[in-house]
């Protein structure tokens, strides 16, 4: 199932989301920085770091023609590669190095705004800001792309008006001798500064939303890399001319630009840069942050991460997963508050994406894939080779003497291949974590003899409740039991007559267990317990007797169209599998029903099913998956998990996928050709409103068939601190 973005961004919107991802790194986080690095040759860096950036922007140019996908990079790689391990780890590192370099420009953001606020300490600031540009990017992606118009157009043209103006205090003598700190500080400036440069390919990660973007896509990159390399090797120049730059102190580097524009216009100057900080930075972290979640639903789609990366916002199509994580790892490298070490790293994993990207498009053109008419990489293939060296040399210069940094980038890199190898075992987790649609089932070899514990409540339930179990349990032991609701006092005489007709209800119950027992040929009798603790005593017989499954029958609350409170309470609770059935028809099953969600419940359901299938040989089993869009790829894609499900659980069935925008619905209305459906269910602690979506109870109410849900007890995902916690992100998603 391939999850689809909406084209909504147009040549103008493109080349703003790329020239507002370049600027703002380099002159307003990182330009102090630089200049304290390597003295007035922080220039010749900054003009150098563009013009070798702009060879690697050729390939994504090229690309973006015939591979117009989300993902970017990794998509190209991928595309050329296969998806194998060269395109995993390509999204793995690419992903990362765009959460970080959004961390930098939050940063960066915090600064400039206790510039006007000093009070408000610059980490609270980031922090503001990683929340509003997330809130704002689940929204949708045609808001961030009216917001990234409107900044970078007014910080733009602040920028154009400190070039005009800045000519009048330049002096020539604040920028000699240009290599006052010598060369080899100029090429490690240049390897930091290259990294500003990333946002000209944060557009092709958003290949899916651009429109017409085999054109918009490669002009936009080829726009907006001339025209930041103009800007910012002028507005490097003159800050550095304006004034010294061997002024500048660890204390001072970040406010360095603002008090070159003090110098141009005073106080007003300052908070005038300050603003154009503000919306700089802004944007950036607003591009990155799209860059990063736009690789991972990329990864997502492709089944290389979890699946819950490619879920869309049903009504802003935002994939609010990715948004959520990338952000994550967005406010804990912010929380260090590092600007250099995070950019070393940020640069050295991007450096290495880019050195595959490069490899993959003189691969691409080895093979001949791409056959369509556009962008061409001029004087190829000298363009990206050198491209390949030089990314090489750049991330030698930038870990060579940063141990901190390398030991990041190995262990970034260690951990992503663990997740590869590790990643197909992820079929058989739930559908959130798993990276397929629908996980595939672990079930057991052959079914094995249990202990089945029978709540018997109903008289006229007896029967089929113990021959369901009895049917369930392989020859295990079956065991009974009935307990009395018994007050604190017993207050008046209505309350006495209530006691002693539930003593009688039981008594004729037992007699029929006893009879039950005498014709399957097997020693059962009901126990019949006074309480006023069902959950409790419940527990304990479970405990005690070494129980494996609980089988109850559907006692519907009077006037509510719900589970009963202790129905629920048993559900949510037990240590051990539920089953609650409700018996419409007679216990003769022959067609049965079994929809199937993906969930880690849904999964363990169906170790119930085989046994059900074993127990029930001549029946015939449909497991069914319901769709909500009529996609013909994505109906075959569920018909072959299906099937795959049918062969783990060892069962001849029958798949069926049916489209319906409402599942319980189709499940009602599909009862009707079925003898028993059995849906496996979760404990969302909301039990009245629905399980997983389903609404279980409406089901039960008005289901024309037999039927059974199981929740099967899971040690951790049953745990109700982590249920609710998944809940929170659940609805938080829809």
């Amino acid at each position: 199932m391939r999850k689809k973005l909406n084209r909504s961004l147009g040549l103008y919107s493109a080349t703003m989301i790329s020239v507002g991802s370049m600027i703002g790194g380099a002159i307003f986080v990182l330009a102090g920085t630089t200049f304290k690095m390597a003295g007035p040759s922080a220039t010749l860096a900054i003009l150098l770091a563009g013009i070798a950036t702009l060879l690697t922007s050729f390939s994504f140019a090229e690309f973006s023609t015939f591979v117009p996908e989300a993902g970017g990079g990794y998509s190209y790689v991928r595309a050329t590669f296969g998806n194998n391990f060269i395109g995993f780890f390509t999204g793995w590192i690419l992903w990362i190095g765009y959460a970080l370099s959004a961390s930098l420009f939050a940063i960066g953001f915090g600064n400039f705004l206790n510039y006007f606020i000093p009070f408000l300490p610059g980490i609270i600031g980031s922090l503001i800001l990683i929340v509003y540009i997330a809130s704002n990017q689940i929204s949708g992606i045609k808001n961030s792309a009216l917001l990234q118009n409107l900044i970078v157009t007014t910080f733009v043209a602040i920028l154009i008006g400190y070039i005009i103006y800045g000519f009048k205090f330049s002096d020539v003598k604040n920028v000699t001798p240009f290599f006052s700190n010598g060369f080899v500080p100029m090429f490690q400036a240049m390897s930091i500064l290259y990294m500003t440069y990333i946002g000209f390919d944060a557009v092709t990660t958003l290949g899916e939303e651009v429109k017409n973007p085999k054109r918009t896509i490669p002009l936009a990159i080829m726009i907006s890399m001339v025209a930041v390399l103009v800007i910012k090797t002028l507005v490097f120049f003159i800050g550095s001319a304006i004034l010294n730059v061997q002024t500048i102190t660890t204390q001072t580097a970040g406010n360095f630009m603002v008090n070159t524009a003090k110098v141009i216009g005073g106080p007003f100057g300052g908070y005038i840069f300050a603003a154009a900080g503000i919306l700089a930075t802004l944007s950036c972290m607003n591009t990155s942050l799209l860059a990063s979640s736009r690789t991972s639903f990329a990864l997502s789609r492709d089944k290389r991460m979890p699946y819950f990366f490619q879920s869309i916002n049903s009504k802003t199509q935002s994939p609010i997963f990715s948004i959520v994580m990338a952000s994550t790892i967005v406010i804990v490298a912010t929380i260090t508050q590092n600007v250099e070490e995070i950019s070393i790293i940020a640069s050295a994993l991007t450096l290495t994406g880019y050195g595959f990207i490069n490899l993959s498009l003189l691969y691409s053109r080895k093979r001949n894939l791409n056959t369509q008419k556009g962008f061409k990489v001029p004087l190829y293939p000298y363009i990206p080779i050198f491209a390949i060296i030089f990314n090489v040399v750049m991330i030698f210069v930038l870990l060579y003497t940063d141990r901190l940094a390398l030991g990041f980038v190995i262990a970034f890199s260690a951990i992503g291949i663990f997740y590869y190898l590790l990643s197909p075992k992820l079929k058989t987790a739930p559908r959130g974590i798993s990276n397929e649609p629908l996980p595939f089932v672990k079930a057991e070899n052959s079914p094995k003899p249990f202990n089945m514990l029978v709540v018997l409540e109903d008289e006229k339930d007896v029967d089929h409740l113990l021959k369901f179990g009895f049917d369930l349990s392989y020859d295990g032991k079956i065991s009974s039991v009935g307990i009395v609701d018994v007050p604190d006092i017993l207050k008046n005489k209505d309350n006495y007559v209530m006691l002693k007709k539930s003593v009688e209800k039981f008594e004729k119950i037992r007699k029929r267990t006893s009879d039950f027992g005498k014709a399957k040929g097997i020693d059962i009798d009901l126990s019949v317990i006074m309480s006023k603790d069902r959950e409790k005593i419940v527990d304990e017989f479970v405990i005690e007797n070494k129980i494996t499954m609980i089988l109850m029958g559907w006692q519907e609350e009077t006037g509510k169209r719900t589970l009963s409170k202790w129905e629920r309470k048993i559900i949510e609770r037990s240590r051990v599998d539920v089953g609650i059935m409700r018996i419409v028809r007679d216990m003769n099953f022959k067609r049965i029903l079994f929809p199937y969600s993906g969930s880690i419940y849904s999964q363990m359901a169906g170790t119930v099913v085989k046994r059900i299938a074993a127990a029930y040989e001549n029946a015939e089993i449909t497991i069914l998956r319901i769709v909500y869009e009529e996609d013909e790829k994505e109906i075959e894609e569920y018909q072959k998990v299906l099937s795959d499900v049918l062969k783990t659980l060892n069962i001849d069935g029958k798949v069926l996928v049916e489209y319906s925008p409402s599942a319980w619905q189709k499940i009602v209305e599909l009862s009707k050709d079925y003898d028993l459906i059995v849906l496996g269910i979760s404990t969302d602690w909301n039990t009245e409103e629905n399980f997983l979506g389903l609404k279980t109870d409406l089901i039960f109410e008005e289901v024309q068939s037999s039927i059974l849900v199981v929740r099967a007890f899971h040690g951790t995902f049953h745990n109700r601190r982590f249920r609710k916690f998944f809940e929170f992100i659940k609805k938080f998603s829809s």
